[in-house]
């Protein structure tokens, strides 16, 4: 029997399915959003498509067809999909012109001896630093500013992003971490509890002075050795491809690339926006 594609909405989130015989074979669909930073765009998570097992993963490149032009007649011309690091998997998207943006990363956790700092010092910090917190709050969102990661986000207003710092550094889950040279704050890294057995990096940075001192090595071996003691079997971050500091280092300190999000732009011309008239 022939494979039967069809529009599906599924709690809230739009997008399409593939039957065969009567059974899921395939499904891809994402939420429809709009926001400062991606503008109208459809997001579809992990856990927002799959095909089934003995499927191709070809059958993506029907799904989107179907799925994507539900997203794009409703005005969302920004496509993002985040999928498994699966060679065929990844083969089909890029077929249908989507390329890489963000690197989902992973590690299993074991002993570590840290690497003794030089010159400087590595401390577990918190809400009390603020202050060194905030020197350093805004170095990610200057480097990835600039080529060749033009990541696009807005740095938040310093009353915000002060407002922000404080609140997460009073957060039971989250352990932060400070370098720093007679007081002057080098780098800082952030572990986040995900679960019990994982542990998500979620902040690391460090100030462009003070880059090849070994700083950024040094605070990620002290937090992923205080992990493994605190009993994490697992530590995830991530990181944009185009951010060559961070697609170089976090590799290089033994993550693993788990999934990746992908993201396409659709440009219509006049004659796509008015399919109808053009016909008549």
């Amino acid at each position: 029997m022939s494979l039967e594609l069809k529009w599906v909405e599924e709690e809230g989130k739009v997008g399409a399915e593939a039957v065969r015989r009567g059974e899921r074979v395939g499904w891809l669909v994402a939420s429809l959003q709009e926001n400062e930073v991606r503008g109208r765009h459809a997001w579809a998570a992990l856990e927002d498509h799959g095909v089934a097992d003995g499927q191709s993963p070809d059958l993506y490149r029907d799904l989107y067809s179907v799925a994507a032009r539900l997203w794009v007649d409703a005005g969302y011309l920004d496509h993002y999909v985040v999928v498994p690091a699966d060679p065929d998997v990844l083969e089909a998207w890029y077929s249908l012109s989507f390329a890489q943006q963000q690197v989902h990363g992973a590690q299993a956790l074991g002993p570590l001896t840290p690497t003794e700092p030089q010159g400087f010092s590595v401390r577990q910090a918190g809400p009390d630093d603020i202050d060194a917190a905030m020197t350093l709050a805004f170095t990610i969102f200057d480097h990835q500013s600039e080529a060749p990661t033009w990541a696009g986000a807005q740095a938040p207003p310093e009353d915000e992003a002060r407002a922000s710092f404080v609140e997460y550094l009073a957060d039971p889950e989250v352990t932060y971490f400070l370098a720093e040279r007679d007081e002057e704050p080098l780098g800082h890294i952030a572990l986040e509890r995900e679960s019990e057995s994982t542990t998500y990096l979620s902040i690391a940075a460090t100030a462009p002075d003070a880059r090849g001192l070994g700083v950024g090595k040094a605070m990620t071996e002290i937090a992923l050795a205080w992990a493994y003691e605190q009993g994490y079997g697992m530590c995830v971050t991530d990181w944009r491809s185009a951010n060559l500091l961070s697609a170089r280092f976090w590799p290089n300190r033994g993550f693993r690339p788990i999934a990746y999000r992908l993201y396409r732009s659709i440009t219509l011309t006049p004659r796509d926006r008015h399919p109808r008239s053009a016909r008549a």
